[in-house]
């Protein structure tokens, strides 16, 4: 089995030379989607110690095997912790035990408090030597997972896993344009980074970050899921095996496998785990308009007029940018849309809703009341100088960070204060990418973080274009590690509206609409939050 690697220049095909340095093996192929250039079958980890029985499953001590190394700072030492969650979903991660790296924070994925599960419709087999793990469906012993077919690789930077499938039916991963539900598997590499990008039909990562992936084993229906929880840089090539194969820049391997009778169930068990979507209010199933620039707010009621005058149902009016005053947050245009704030009541007088975007990019004019107020509460997303200066709509602009338990508490004051202005009923959170206006080439230090040695696939072959540098600090960690996790934290800072830390009445009927993908641990960027505020 050919695993592809990579060379230090990624704008020009692997070369022979390049991939000797790397000490690969290098062999042209027919097929022009093949890689030439493969990693050698010597490599990998050897099981030195288990597997060891614990209540929850079991652990096994990892040592890596004399090899070259592709991107230096190889681990040498690994630990293996499995669990048998329940009879239908098995969980193993590979960590270091020496030093603790990245792990996704999660609202409701939490480390198993209970013993294993009994009565498993899996059965799970480890070979020591070279490592591999391998699940079975117990029911007819098909083999679902096997890593045998290609080595781990564990370094400080790059993190590689190659697993072999039952079969070529393969949906899911995201997010990027697919031409079909089911995925091509002729050596089709995706990236995983959210990235403020317009569509495309280049494969290119797009706004949010799903690392899961359905497989049909066959045309029975049985089914079985796998989850990947990181949020680091990505890509995931597709190989007519059928394998797929991980490269990742950071944090550890955390996978979640779930079995089912049918693709349903298997969506159930995954929902079971990161948490079922909530439940949208009835409203938000009605007929919405959005567009950007209504021409003020003679527009925007005329639009609402003649929509009622011909008999259209009609529930939710938004706005988009166009309504601010100079596109800042928390405010709106008293000239052009003079009268906003009656305009929202009279929606509300006639049974419909009103629902207004808003931006992370924060002017940092001086004088701006959201900025002032964020500053002293130390809100930005900053840097080795202090907080970090982007662009957006408004010009320059600072970033919150969300994953701050201040940065949640400004977020919540500002929207209270503002909703005083204006009676909105929803939120349209856009730009969390996060989106920066500026490509950031000469601004980002040269150093590990922003130049690692290993690049995934993604669109400009640069961690920081169009958004913040990867040395850049919040409170879950470095920008490196949860660049696609900022939409998510922007997301749950919000939905504190409704938790104990809002100060707004909860109103039956106004529940809002959840943001798209809510039930996932990576970001959901443009995600529309409607009335969580409970007005």
């Amino acid at each position: 089995m050919r695993i592809q690697t990579r060379k230090e220049d990624f704008t020009n095909p692997a070369s022979k030379e390049l991939c000797h340095l790397r000490q690969c093996c290098w062999k042209p192929q027919e097929n022009s989607s093949a890689p030439s250039c493969f990693f050698p079958k010597n490599g990998g980890y050897q099981v030195t110690e288990g597997p060891t029985h614990t209540d929850e499953g079991f652990t096994a001590n990892l040592r890596r095997l004399p090899s070259s190394s592709l991107f230096g700072y190889d681990i040498t030492d690994l630990l293996l912790t499995a669990e048998y969650q329940t009879t239908n979903r098995f969980r193993f991660k590979i960590s270091n035990p020496d030093r603790n790296r990245y792990e996704v924070p999660h609202e409701h994925v939490q480390s198993l408090d209970q013993k294993a599960a009994s009565n498993l419709n899996y059965h799970v087999e480890v070979t020591n030597n070279p490592f591999s793990i391998k699940i079975r469906r117990t029911k007819n012993n098909r083999v679902l997972f096997d890593t045998s077919i290609g080595p781990l690789q564990y370094a400080e930077q790059y993190l590689q896993l190659s697993v072999q499938l039952p079969s070529h039916y393969v949906y899911g991963f995201g997010e990027h344009i697919h031409q079909q539900y089911l995925h091509n598997m002729d050596w089709k590499t995706w990236p995983i980074f959210t990235r403020d990008a317009i569509p495309n039909d280049n494969m290119s990562n797009l706004y949010g970050a799903q690392t899961f992936f359905l497989c049909l084993e066959d045309d029975s229906g049985l089914s079985f899921g796998v989850f990947l929880m990181n949020s680091n840089a990505m890509e995931v090539a597709l190989q007519p095996a059928p394998a797929i194969t991980y490269r990742i820049i950071g944090g550890i391997l955390d996978f979640y496998v779930f079995l089912g009778n049918n693709p349903e169930q298997v969506v159930q068990e995954y929902l079971e785990l990161i948490g079922r979507p909530f439940l949208p209010p009835y409203w938000s199933l009605g007929f919405q308009l959005s567009r950007r620039d209504y021409g003020g707010i003679e527009g925007l009621a005329s639009v609402v007029n003649r929509t009622r005058a011909v008999g259209i149902p009609y529930d939710v009016q938004y706005s988009d940018i166009d309504y601010m005053e100079e596109k800042k947050d928390f405010t709106y245009d008293k000239e052009i849309f003079n009268g906003l704030d009656q305009f929202a009541e009279e929606l509300h007088r006639n049974g419909q809703r009103y629902v207004i975007i808003l931006n992370p990019g924060i002017s940092n004019n001086l004088t701006y009341g959201p900025y002032e107020r964020g500053s002293r509460k130390r809100v930005w997303v900053s840097g080795p100088i202090g907080p970090i200066v982007g662009e957006v709509w408004p010009g320059p602009a600072v970033f919150p960070d969300y994953t701050n338990p201040q940065g949640t508490q400004w977020w919540v004051e500002e929207l209270v204060q503002f909703h005083k202005e204006l009676n909105f009923d929803g939120i349209w959170i856009d730009m969390n990418e996060v989106s920066n206006f500026l490509s950031n080439d000469s601004l980002c230090e040269p150093n590990y973080l922003n130049y690692p040695p290993f690049v995934p696939r993604i669109l400009d072959r640069q961690l920081f274009a169009q958004t913040l540098c990867m040395d850049t600090e919040q409170h879950w960690g470095l920008h490196y590690d949860v660049h696609s996790l900022y939409g998510y934290s922007m997301t749950i800072a919000t939905e504190n509206l409704n938790s104990g830390n809002g100060a707004l009445s909860q109103d039956p009927e106004a529940l809002g609409l959840q943001y798209p993908g809510m039930n996932s641990d990576v970001n959901t960027s443009n995600s529309f939050v409607g009335s969580l505020l409970g007005f």
